[in-house]
């Protein structure tokens, strides 16, 4: 058998070629994230709301009778909320995923705004913190930022944005 000169990771000790350097040594991504996750504060586990769920499923369902003349692939949301496995967590925030971006996106520049994000909220929904920094840094880059309620209000939105 030929021997494979990949290196080893120092916690658990599996030969890869995928290691992240740290201070004591080379540590596979896996051993890497969880002893990350180990060592910083437990984050407080948000409750995931259907109820938004159920609201952005609605809005989608309703624009193309509403705005039949809308590009499709400008308006869009993001797969940022829902529960996910701890593998397919990773590799989505390798890919690029940010907590907090809005939950629909729309690409259409209009008075005077670069595009037009909105967040659907239950009658009692807060703003995480990740989101309040999405929208601080999404308006100063000339964006409008909408927190709606309602898919009625969603829609309101949206129509007085593209007139």
């Amino acid at each position: 058998m030929e021997k494979t000169n990949k290196p080893t990771c120092i916690v658990c000790g599996k030969q890869t070629v995928s290691l992240i350097e740290t201070t004591q040594g080379l540590a596979c991504y896996l051993c890497f994230t969880n002893k990350k996750e180990a060592s910083e504060p437990a984050k407080s586990k948000r409750k995931i709301s259907h109820d938004e769920t159920d609201m952005q499923t609605e809005f989608f369902k309703v624009v193309p009778t509403f705005f039949p003349t809308l590009p499709d692939k400008l308006l869009f949301s993001v797969p940022n909320g829902g529960s996910r496995n701890k593998l397919e967590a990773i590799n989505l925030k390798r890919q690029g995923l940010k907590p907090g971006v809005s939950d629909v996106i729309c690409l259409i520049p209009k008075k005077g705004f670069a595009s037009l994000l909105i967040e659907f909220k239950t009658q009692t929904g807060e703003q995480s913190p990740e989101q309040k920094k999405f929208q601080e840094q999404a308006e100063a880059c000339g964006s409008k930022y909408v927190i709606v309620r309602s898919v009625g209000r969603a829609l309101d939105v949206l129509k007085e944005y593209l007139k």
